[in-house]
């Protein structure tokens, strides 16, 4: 996917209109935004950082239980806050979402090679 551009429309005064070609372009430009995050969306959730709750500690079973419906897909990794100093983070690696609350089909995310993660 490219770089998303942007509109290129100039601010505009109040009671100042939009074209229908101003309007275009917004929508346009608002699409590709959408296209371009939806996939991070369904790729990692920092479940702490996202309720707004850095200091709720979860288990496994409830991690896993507070990912949205939509955002459940194959790959996803979830890092969650799970004792005090410590975040796990996980990777699901079912075949299906069917297998969701399947704790078998959840791994360590990447693998951790000389402090780097791969």
């Amino acid at each position: 996917m490219d770089t998303i551009n942007k509109t290129g429309i100039p601010t505009r005064n109040k009671g100042e209109r939009l074209s229908s070609s101003d309007f275009n372009t917004i929508n346009g430009t608002l699409n590709q935004v959408v296209d371009a995050v939806n996939p991070m969306l369904t790729s990692k959730i920092n479940l702490n950082a996202e309720t707004g709750n850095l200091n709720k500690m979860y288990t496994k079973e409830e991690a896993i239980s507070a990912v949205p419906n939509s955002r459940r897909q194959k790959g996803l990794t979830l890092r969650y806050y799970t004792k005090p100093g410590y975040f796990d983070e996980i990777t699901f690696l079912g075949d299906s979402i069917e297998d969701w609350d399947d704790l078998d089909c959840w791994g360590m995310g990447g693998n951790i090679i000389d402090g780097g993660e791969w």
